[in-house]
């Protein structure tokens, strides 16, 4: 209805039941002289659809209903849950169609497909967005309607001009007001067609579904939501991680920003692939949190995040899906938002924001999908819409660097999430403190926490006992950095009284003294595993962990340390009047560093490790029975009986050279690392092995215990030597 806005009576009017139509007031006398007849309009008719309590399920996909607020006069705030009645317009006369007609009845003009194709159409505001079929720019094919949003409608559509195919795009759209309110007030053309026109072939070919109206550059207003805003704050935000702009231009009156569709893995892909470590994963979201933090920069945030919405490309770039969810900083009270089970509740409650804190709750969320929950958010997963069960309650033995990252974002109170005091000095919205423990998280959680116990048995039937191990264990911490790592040695003696237990005491004195004066080993003699300088430490924010581990040194280093151990007792056996020839021993040797598992192996002692609920055996037999396996020439069953089972083919002082056995392994939180002797596992099974660590045992010092108890219940005709290590 045209009204003067100044008269509140013709907008009571309006809003009676019954109103009768009014007559379009004439502007100027210059009109009348013209010719012009102001003619009626009708009263545009609404629907207004209810509104009522609705579940946190249904906020997805529910506008929710806010207080009105004085919003400021550069926002646009749409926030009406209101159906409007759709019109078809004659595109000559601007008349609109009565009902079914094929043609217009004022002036004759026939509608073409493409106008009758405005059935899937839907009228928004005083203009008319594109359906399925339309094509935008004369290349981009709208498909199917994804969804709408505060007078926006996005469509999947595909790129017709492609030369490798179909490449899919997402086609925004809005109805240009400016422009329908000037089609409006047009008056009929001075040289009107007959009643008789008929549309020619080469106009039905002009009409028809590749058409594009005469198209100009969509104004970039500084207004939200609209398409002009949203193309300005992509221009703005300095980052690659958002979909590139494909279009953005104005046709048949309707607005139109197409956008790229990054295609890759989504966040749930990559959490999904077990050659990903931590430190991988959480980099990626790092990323994700520096293109926030650009979009902060433009003026805009995410009302929200999920897995599914971020991709890494091909190229290794992570980018957003689609933009539709980004919202303008300050966000005016009121504004409308979609409210899913991941906007922070602060927006579902209309109070707007001033910072881009409230998209550290969503951040939150989304981790909380990932690592702990495994899928999407549920009603479930709260007390109340917007308010999360307490985390570390609920999960009270979870790592704590990564307790504390969930408590400082998914949290209902925002003066609860990042910054903390000292950070928010120098950024208001948390995103740099975020930024930094995210990287300190992903070095944790690849890092186990070690708990070791150890225990030996002289047995049921020996009189001494000729093993020997040793163990250092080092822990050390600086900042949120944390670093657990151990040494075992273990050696089982032989060579008769005061002979083999000799072997096996020298065995572990070289090899400390060779391992522990290397650099790699430093922490177990007094220094530390961390290479940064202590009084010159790096910036706040870069990594103040301990190197990686160098696996192929650590080898090397193992390999030559049992070699001197051997030349030094075989040179000692033979020294003359020594009475000890044909003294030696077995010998393990195993670094952990709560990620990586070295071990140099001579002998028949072992090294197992049980990981996801498989046993492994890391080493392997140095026998005789043992070589006849694997040639072949017997069977496993029939080795464990055999005469000369325990006739070693490598011992530490045995021959002038050894052959040592190298191995390494990964280990993951919930492993079980243990390195025993055959005393050990001459009574006790491989099968019983890992029902005690799997099913039993609740921690190192139990499981060692009932092992070493074991052995001597099965009769311990041996001396037996277990070190046992659990990850956490």
């Amino acid at each position: 209805m045209h009204t003067d806005p100044s008269s509140d009576n013709h907008e009571n009017q309006a809003e009676m039941p019954g109103d009768i139509p009014l007559a379009m007031p004439v502007e100027s006398a210059d009109q009348l002289a013209e010719g012009f007849i102001p003619m009626a309009l009708p009263v545009e008719t609404e629907q207004v659809a209810p509104v009522g309590a609705v579940s946190q399920n249904e906020l997805i996909e529910v506008v929710p209903e806010v207080a009105p607020a004085v919003v400021p006069a550069e926002v646009v705030v749409q926030n009406e849950s209101k159906v409007k009645t759709r019109v078809i317009l004659c595109k000559v006369c601007g008349s609109q169609r009565q009902e079914d007609n094929s043609s217009c009845q004022d002036c004759g003009y026939y509608f073409t497909e493409l106008d009758l194709a405005i059935n899937e159409e839907v009228s928004v505001g005083s203009g008319v967005l594109p359906g399925p079929g339309m094509v935008v720019a004369g290349k981009y094919k709208a498909t199917k309607l994804v969804r709408e949003f505060a007078g926006i409608k996005i469509q999947a559509g595909v790129d017709i001009t492609s030369p490798t195919g179909s490449v899919e795009v997402l086609i925004y759209s809005q109805a240009d007001e400016g422009k329908r309110e000037e089609a409006v007030k047009v008056a009929p053309p001075e040289d009107e067609e007959s009643d008789d026109f008929l549309p020619s072939f080469d106009d039905a070919l002009l009409s028809g579904p590749g058409e594009i109206g005469a198209t100009s550059e969509m104004p970039k207003m500084l207004m939200w939501p609209n398409l002009g805003w949203l193309r300005s704050t992509l221009d703005a935000a300095e980052t690659v991680g958002l979909p590139k702009v494909l279009f953005g231009g104005t046709e048949n009156s309707t607005n139109h920003l197409v956008l790229e569709v990054p295609t890759g893995k989504d966040l749930w892909e990559i959490w999904d692939d077990e050659s990903q470590n931590a430190s991988v994963r959480f980099s990626y979201l790092q990323e994700l949190a520096r293109i926030l933090t650009s979009l902060h920069k433009a003026g805009a945030f995410l009302e929200f995040v999920r897995p599914e919405s971020v991709v890494l490309t091909s190229e290794g770039k992570l980018k957003l899906k689609d933009v539709l969810e980004v919202l303008p900083l300050p966000l005016p009270p009121g504004s409308p938002v979609r409210g899913t089970l991941y906007t922070p509740p602060e927006l579902l409650s209309g109070k707007g924001c001033t910072s881009p804190r409230p998209s550290l709750y969503s951040f939150g969320a989304l981790i909380y999908s990932l690592e702990i929950l495994h899928r999407e958010l549920s009603e479930n997963d709260f007390e109340k819409p917007g308010v999360p069960k307490p985390f570390i309650p609920r999960f009270p033995d979870i790592h704590p660097a990564f307790g504390r990252l969930i408590s400082k974002t998914f949290r209902t109170e925002i003066h609860a999430r990042f910054p903390t005091d000292e950070a928010g000095r120098d950024d208001k919205s948390g995103f740099t403190e975020l930024i930094a423990t995210l990287s300190s998280v992903g070095r944790s959680l690849d890092r186990c926490r070690l708990e070791i116990a150890s225990w030996t048995t002289t047995g049921m039937v020996r009189t001494g006992n000729e093993d020997a191990f040793a163990l250092m264990h080092a822990t050390e911490s600086r900042q949120d950095d944390l670093t657990d790592t151990a040494l075992v040695f273990l050696a089982d003696g032989m060579g008769g009284y005061e002979a083999g237990e000799i072997a096996a005491a020298m065995t572990m004195q070289i090899l400390r003294q060779n391992l522990t004066l290397n650099k790699m080993f430093s922490q177990f003699a007094g220094g530390s595993a961390f290479t940064n300088d202590a009084a010159s430490p790096p910036p706040k924010g870069e990594n103040h962990g301990p190197a990686e581990l160098d696996v192929e040194t650590c080898k090397q280093l193992f390999k030559g340390a049992l070699k001197d151990a051997n030349r030094q007792i075989f040179t000692a056996s033979r020294a003359p009047g020594s009475k000890r020839r044909g003294m030696g021993c077995t010998a393990e040797a195993a670094y952990i560093d709560g990620k990586n598992l070295v071990v140099g192996h001579v002998g028949d002692s072992r090294v197992y490790h049980l990981s996801q609920g498989e046993l492994i055996q890391v080493t392997r037999d140095q026998t005789l029975v043992n070589r006849l396996v694997e040639l072949g020439s017997i069977t496993a069953e029939e080795a464990e009986d055999h005469p000369r089972k325990n006739e070693l083919q490598q011992a530490i002082g045995g021959q002038p050279d050894v052959e040592v056995g190298i191995y390494h392994a990964r280990v993951l939180p919930g492993d079980w690392v243990f390195v025993c002797s055959d005393g050990l596992t001459n009574h006790i099974s491989n099968k019983d092995l890992k029902t005690m660590l799997a099913n039993e045992a609740q921690s190192a010092q139990m499981a060692a215990r009932r092992l070493i108890n074991l052995a001597n219940i099965e009769g311990a005709t041996d001396n037996a030597t277990v070190v046992v290590i659990r990850c956490t």
